[in-house]
C-alpha cells in the first residue's frame, strides 16, 4: 500500500534549538539552579540524615546503658538485703539439718524470721528451697499454683539457679494472677558450701504516672521494655506485652523495625546481676524531624531561588533580544526587497556594534542591489537578443538542413526506383545506406529541435494518472513490433504531479529503449512498476528489461547528447533520447539513474 506524506511525518520533538533566546536563557538558568539545588540539597540532606541517625543511635544506646546501670544498682541493693537475711543463723541451721539428714527440719525458729521479711511491703512471699529447688519452708501468700508452668511456684522458678555462679541475684519475671512478679535469690552457705536458697518474691509495681515521667526524661515517643533473657516474658512495667519484632543479640548493634506507630530504632542491654534485658525504643520520625524540616526549607528556598533566577534571566534575555528582534525585522524587510530599514544603535556593547555594522551592510546591499538590477536588465536584453538569434539559427539550421536532405533522399529514391535493376550488389548497398542515413539525419534534426525547444517549455503541473499514461505508451509502442514479441507487465503505479505531455515523452523513451535493447533476446520481458523509498516521501518509478545491458563504468555517459554505449550496427539510435529524458526530469526537480550488467538487462529508475 502506498504511503502518503502524512504517514511519514515525524512527531515534533522538543529541542532547545527550537526556542528563542528569550526562552532559552531563563530555561537554562532554571536548569542550572535546579541542578545545583538538587546536588547541594541531596548531599546536605543525606549528610544531615546520617548525622541525625548517628545522634539518635548514640542517644538510644546511652539511655539503654544508663537505665541498665540504674536497675543494676537497684538489683544489687535488693540482692544484698536478701543475702543478709540468708546469712542469719536460724536459716543456716534449718537448711543444714535438711542438707545433712535429708529430712524436713522443725520450722519453729525459722518461720518467724521469714515472716519478718514480709514486713517489707514489696515482699509478698519468702521461701527456703533446697539445692534442687524444692520448697522447704514458705511465709506469705502463695502466688499461682505449683503445677502452673511459668508461675512463681512452677518449674521455671525452680530452675532459676541453674548455671549461676554468683551467690545472689534477681530472677526472671513471672506473670500470675494479673500481676508480674520476680524473685530476689540469695544463696545460703555453710563453711563456704551452698546448702540452699532464700527466695524473696516481689511484685513489679509501677504507675502510669511514674512511667510517663520516666518517658519524659528519656524523650517524647520513647518506650521502655523489660524482658527475660530467654525471651519468655516481656513487659512495659505495667502488663505483659508482645516481644519486640527484633532484639539485638550484639550489645554493639542497634536494630530498626516497624511498630504500629511507625518505624523505631531500638537497643537492648542485659542488666548485670539479673536475668533481665532492658530495651529502649525511639521513634525514627522524631529523630528525623530535624532533617525533614531541613528538607522542607531546602525545597522552599530552592523554589524561591528558581523563580527569582528565572525572572532575572528573563530581564537579561529581554535586554539582549529586543535589539535582536529589531535586527530580525530589518533582515526580514531586506529579504522581502525593502533595503531602507535602519536599526537604532543606542548601545555601546557588541549588539550596538552589530546594529551599526548591519546599517552599514544594508546601505552597501542597497547600492549593490541597484547596481545588480542595472546589470541584470542589461544582461536580460542581451540574452533576449541571443535567444532570438538562437531561435532564428535553429529554424535556419532545421530548414536549411532539411532542404538538402530532402534532395538527397529524393535523388536516392529516384536512383533506386529507376536504376535498381542495373545496379550490382555494391551499388544497391550504397543506395540503401544513403537512404538509411538520410532517415537517421532527419530523426536527429527532429530530436535536436525537440531538445532545444524543451529549454523554453514551462512545466504545467497537474495530477497525472501514471497508470493510464504508461498503458497508453505501451499500446502505441507495441504497434511497431509483432503482437506477441514482448511480455510487458505494468504493476500498479501511483499518480504524481507533473506535466503529462513531458512525462509521456519520458515513458515513451524509456519503454522504447527497453523494447529496442531486449528485442534480440529470445524471451524479451519488460516490467514497469513503482517502489517507495523509506527515507523520502516520493515514489520511484522504474522500467526493467532483460536486454543487452551495459557496463556500469560508462553510466556517466548515458544522459549526454550523442553519447551511445552500443554501435549503430547493433542498435540504431541518435543518442538524444535519454538526454531528453534527463532534461525533462531536471525541469521537474527529479532524478534518473540506471543499474545494469552486460547481457543481464537494465533497470532505469526515476522520481519527481
Amino acid at each position: 500500500m502506498k504511503e502518503t506524506a502524512s504517514d511519514t511525518v515525524e512527531p515534533h520533538s522538543f529541542s532547545l534549538r527550537n526556542l528563542s533566546i528569550r526562552k532559552q536563557l531563563p530555561l537554562l538558568i532554571c536548569l542550572l539552579l535546579l541542578i545545583l539545588i538538587l546536588l547541594f540539597g541531596t548531599i546536605s540532606y543525606i549528610s544531615i540524615r546520617r548525622a541525625t541517625m548517628a545522634i539518635g543511635q548514640q542517644r538510644v544506646r546511652s539511655l539503654t546503658e544508663q537505665l541498665a546501670s540504674l536497675f543494676q544498682q537497684s538489683a544489687h541493693t535488693l540482692a544484698s538485703g536478701a543475702q543478709r537475711a540468708a546469712d542469719k543463723p536460724e536459716i543456716v541451721r534449718f537448711l543444714s539439718i535438711q542438707y545433712d539428714k535429708g529430712a524436713s527440719p522443725n520450722p519453729g525458729e525459722t518461720l518467724p524470721t521469714l515472716q519478718r521479711l514480709l514486713a517489707d511491703s514489696q515482699t509478698v512471699l519468702a521461701e527456703l528451697r533446697d539445692l534442687q529447688g524444692n520448697i522447704l519452708l514458705r511465709a506469705g501468700r502463695q502466688i499461682g499454683s505449683s503445677g502452673e508452668t511459668g508461675s512463681p511456684s512452677g518449674p521455671f522458678a525452680a530452675g532459676e539457679v541453674a548455671g549461676r555462679t554468683d551467690s545472689n541475684f534477681v530472677g526472671k519475671f513471672y506473670f500470675s494472677e494479673d500481676s508480674i512478679y520476680y524473685p530476689v535469690i540469695a544463696t545460703v552457705r555453710r563453711d563456704g558450701r551452698s546448702i540452699g536458697y532464700l527466695y524473696r518474691w516481689r511484685p513489679l509495681r509501677a504507675t502510669p504516672k511514674s512511667l510517663a515521667q520516666l518517658s519524659q526524661l528519656m524523650g517524647s515517643k520513647a518506650a521502655l521494655y523489660f524482658g527475660n533473657h530467654d525471651g519468655s516474658l516481656w513487659t512495659d512495667m505495667l502488663k505483659p506485652v508482645a516481644a519486640p519484632p527484633q532484639v539485638p543479640n550484639d550489645s554493639h548493634r542497634i536494630v530498626t523495625y516497624t511498630r504500629p506507630g511507625g518505624r523505631v530504632i531500638a537497643d537492648a542491654t542485659p542488666v548485670a546481676g539479673t536475668k533481665w534485658i532492658v530495651l529502649v525504643e525511639l521513634s525514627s520520625d522524631l529523630i528525623m524531624e530535624a532533617s525533614n524540616r531541613f528538607l522542607f526549607w531546602m525545597i522552599l528556598i530552592g523554589v524561591v531561588l528558581i523563580l527569582t533566577g528565572s525572572f532575572i534571566a528573563w530581564l537579561i534575555s529581554r535586554n539582549f533580544t529586543r535589539p535582536l528582534d529589531r535586527l530580525i525585522h530589518a533582515t526580514t524587510a531586506i529579504a522581502a526587497g525593502t533595503y531602507s530599514p535602519i536599526v537604532v544603535a543606542d548601545r555601546r556593547d557588541e549588539i550596538g556594534k552589530l546594529a551599526r555594522s548591519f546599517d552599514s551592510m544594508a546601505v552597501q546591499v542597497r547600492h549593490a542591489h541597484d547596481e545588480l538590477e542595472n546589470k541584470v536588465s542589461i544582461r536580460t536584453k542581451e540574452l533576449e537578443v541571443v535567444n532570438k538569434e538562437l531561435e532564428a539559427f535553429s529554424y535556419s539550421v532545421s530548414h536549411d538542413l532539411r532542404a538538402p536532405l530532402r534532395a538527397v533522399s529524393g535523388y536516392a529514391m529516384m536512383l533506386k526506383e529507376d536504376y535498381e535493376d542495373q545496379f550490382d550488389d555494391e551499388a544497391k548497398r550504397i543506395t540503401g545506406n544513403i537512404l538509411s542515413n538520410v532517415k537517421m539525419m532527419g530523426r536527429l534534426i527532429d530530436d535536436l529541435i525537440a531538445f532545444s525547444r524543451l529549454g523554453k517549455r514551462e512545466v504545467r503541473r497537474k495530477i497525472t494518472d501514471m497508470q493510464a499514461l504508461t498503458e497508453t505508451c505501451v499500446a502505441e509502442l507495441k504497434q511497431g513490433w509483432p503482437e506477441d514479441k514482448f511480455l510487458i507487465s505494468v504493476d500498479p503505479l501511483p499518480p504524481c504531479k507533473g506535466d503529462e505531455d513531458l512525462l509521456k515523452q519520458v515513458w515513451m523513451n524509456l519503454i522504447g529503449n527497453a523494447m529496442k535493447y531486449s528485442a534480440k533476446n529470445p524471451d524479451p520481458r519488460i516490467t514497469i512498476g513503482a517502489t517507495h523509498n523509506g527515507d523520502a516521501v516520493h515514489d520511484i518509478y522504474f522500467v526493467r528489461d532483460n536486454g543487452a545491458g551495459f557496463d556500469m563504468k560508462y553510466a556517466d555517459k548515458l544522459f549526454k547528447v550523442f553519447q551511445r554505449l552500443h554501435s549503430q550496427e547493433e542498435f540504431e539510435g541518435t543518442g538524444v533520447g535519454l538526454a531528453l529524458v534527463k532534461r525533462i526530469l531536471d525541469k521537474h526537480q527529479g532524478e534518473i539513474w540506471a543499474e545494469s550488467k552486460p547481457g543481464e538487462g537494465t533497470v532505469f529508475y526515476f522520481k519527481l
